[in-house]
């Protein structure tokens, strides 16, 4: 069987040496682009360019630093005017741990994780792998409270589950290969209490793996994200594919099953969302584009038939430029050649089923579809940032809609900032 290309030594990393002494092609900014999309507003963030998760709402605007540049923590901005967005506060945290996930629990509680960086643990030996609790009483000058401390590295990425008060999160549990979902009960926000773990087959250090270790590392098959679906949690595995778990008791996560195209098929791995919009019985599943210039096939969107939940379905799928169906990669070479990341990463997750799907796509900034029908997906609008001297091409990063204005907020991972836009399709 015929796989598409995987370079054996690809240009990864977390941090700004993903992209130093990469070739590419780009000698000019790239000018903006758009199709139905609007400019309201842009902030370069003080010099904190480098972001990653946005929570926006009553005014205010979280943005959480990705570490890309060498920033650490967030910036606040009051956003009451989305036109002329004001910075209000930078909190500054230790570079021990990447604190790149933020989290509106209530209107008083925010909270973050708190992901120990294993090249810098001899250096900060005191720091705290978890969560971090803060206080939002006041909402443009968050304090920190205290750390909730999970096992090994810390939490990669919380999702708060707002209908039954749990939080899922990408964490470790000694015992078990990578990352798995733990479960916290938030009924006092202040205070979360660790009440579940869950797990695939083979993640047991003691069991033999369930997939083909010659396809896919050991070291690959982890959570990434869990996200709610009523008693369920549908979990994006990375290397692993998409799974789901039984909580009706989540003291007790039950695995269902598990499907992995990258696998079974030479599809992009690192699976980063899994979810069922409210409302919907068709799941939407996204990988990350891990690698630059097209090392790896780029990350891109499945729509999938969940109305027997015990078999899902993928039944269409999103790029929004035309590829090559054996290697996996844009006809057009110009994605390819920026030494930057091209492809899916964060999707809009509080999105419902009537609305459309908002998704950052690196280089290719922001792509927006009509999944009115999820057998035939098609694009409704984009808007690509104009580059800077610096960064000839964006890294579009995360967004999130404004539920009170439905303005769009999306962040750049390597330095572009805050874009505040407008959807102005029909």
């Amino acid at each position: 069987m015929s796989r598409p290309y995987y370079h054996p030594d690809p240009v990864r990393g977390e941090g700004a040496q993903q992209y130093v002494g990469v070739p590419h092609q780009l000698t000019e900014p790239w000018p903006e682009e758009s199709r139905n999309v609007r400019l309201v507003a842009h902030s370069d963030l003080n010099g904190w360019g480098d972001a990653f998760q946005i929570q926006v709402g009553k005014g205010v605007c979280y943005v959480a630093a990705s570490g890309v540049n060498g920033h650490n923590g967030m910036t606040v901005l009051d956003v009451s005017n989305p036109s002329k967005p004001k910075i209000v506060d930078q909190i500054v945290d230790s570079p021990a741990a990447r604190t790149h996930k933020v989290l509106r629990i209530t209107d008083d509680v925010l909270l973050t994780n708190s992901e120990l960086r294993p090249a810098l643990r001899k250096e900060y030996p005191d720091a705290i792998p978890g969560l971090r609790i803060l206080d939002n009483t006041d909402p443009f000058h968050p304090k920190y409270v205290r750390h909730i401390r999970t096992e090994g590295f810390g939490v990669h990425r919380p999702i708060f589950d707002r209908k039954r008060n749990l939080l899922y999160s990408s964490g470790f549990k000694d015992g078990y290969r990578g990352k798995v979902l733990l479960v916290h009960d938030m009924n006092d926000p202040w205070n979360p209490e660790l009440i579940g773990f869950g797990v695939i087959p083979g993640q047991a250090e003691h069991e033999a793996p369930t997939w083909d270790s010659t396809l896919v590392s050991d070291k690959r098959v982890w959570i990434h994200e869990g996200n709610p679906f009523g008693n369920y949690v549908t979990a994006a595995y990375w290397d692993g594919g998409i799974a789901m778990f039984d909580l009706t008791d989540p003291t007790s996560p039950k695995f269902m099953w598990r499907q992995n195209p990258h696998e079974t098929h030479g599809w992009p791995g690192c699976y980063h969302s899994f979810l069922v919009p409210e409302g919907s019985e068709f799941g939407i599943a996204t990988q990350e584009t891990t690698t630059v210039n097209c090392d790896e096939p780029p990350a891109f969107v499945t729509f999938y038939d969940l109305r027997n939940i015990q078999h899902p379905l993928p039944i269409s799928t999103f790029m929004p430029y035309e590829i090559d169906p054996y290697s996996m990669r844009p006809l057009d070479p110009k994605w390819s050649h920026t030494g930057a990341r091209h492809g899916a990463h964060n999707i809009w997750l509080d999105m419902k089923k009537d609305d459309l799907v908002y998704i950052c796509w690196f280089n290719a900034g922001l792509r927006i579809i009509d999944w009115s029908n999820p057998f035939r997906p098609k694009e409704a609008g984009y808007y690509i940032p104009a580059g800077t001297k610096e960064r000839c091409c964006p890294q579009s990063n995360d967004v999130q809609v404004d539920p009170e204005t439905g303005l769009i907020y999306m962040a750049d991972r390597w330095g572009l900032g805050l874009h505040i836009l407008e959807y102005t399709g029909g």
